[in-house]
């Protein structure tokens, strides 16, 4: 009988242990700051970070809620360090940020000579209508309707290309900001670590149309003064 009434006790022992090892304490902050403890979080506090712990205290589980606001910041991070790399792997020294720029805009330069040239050709086919034109009014005369539609036809042009040298230009002005701000990066990038890099700044070597133009009048104002 006593051998029989220790078989059973051992059997219930076996039986309750693994739901005892199951047993876990779930810790949690809410939004005051203050740490709670129990089975699971109330419904209003599921959203927040918890742990689990067992019996011992010893943490099993970190359970790590992430709002969509963070998840956002962390795609950005990782944006923008995936951006960091493409920058370092691309160039080994800030002097080949220039000379990419160079590169990239002798396309534009070259369609605008191309447009500039256009834009010749219209404007003396506009003035040779114009000047056929006031030889028909002189002779009092009707304008031809031929003549009368190759005047709007390379008006209209000529208005084209004025729109296709603005959109050039602002794709140029776009591409040296955006090579001068990369240019900014890499150095950063390349400093030291702990180094200040607040006084780090970048000078655009590449002389926009208008400092062109406007050059040659500042030389010859200098040169009145002295």
């Amino acid at each position: 009988m006593i051998k029989l009434i220790c078989i059973l006790i051992s059997t219930l022992l076996l039986c309750t242990q693994p739901a005892l090892a199951d047993t876990k304490i779930v810790k949690w902050v809410d939004g005051k700051g203050v740490t709670h403890y129990g089975d699971k979080p109330p419904s209003f506090e599921e959203s927040k970070s918890n742990v689990e712990l067992n019996k011992q205290g010893v943490v099993t589980k970190r359970n790590a809620i992430v709002s969509p606001k963070d998840s956002a910041l962390d795609l950005q991070q990782q944006e923008k360090q995936r951006k960091d790399k493409i920058l370092l792997d691309s160039y080994t020294n800030a002097t080949e940020i220039d000379l990419a720029r160079d590169r990239s805009l002798e396309m534009d330069k070259a369609a605008l000579t191309s447009l500039a040239s256009q834009k010749e050709n219209v404007s003396a086919r506009i003035a040779r209508n114009k000047q056929t034109a006031e030889g028909f009014k002189t002779r009092k005369k009707p304008l031809p309707v031929n003549l009368d539609n190759q005047f709007k036809e390379a008006t209209a042009q000529s208005t084209r290309i004025d729109k296709q040298i603005a959109e050039r230009k602002l794709a140029m002005e776009q591409t040296r900001k955006n090579f001068a701000e990369d240019k900014t990066r890499y150095l950063m990038l390349k400093q030291p670590a702990g180094a200040d890099n607040t006084n780090i700044n970048v000078v655009n070597t590449a002389t926009p149309a208008s400092t062109a133009l406007s050059a040659p009048s500042v030389v010859k104002a200098r040169s009145n003064k002295k």
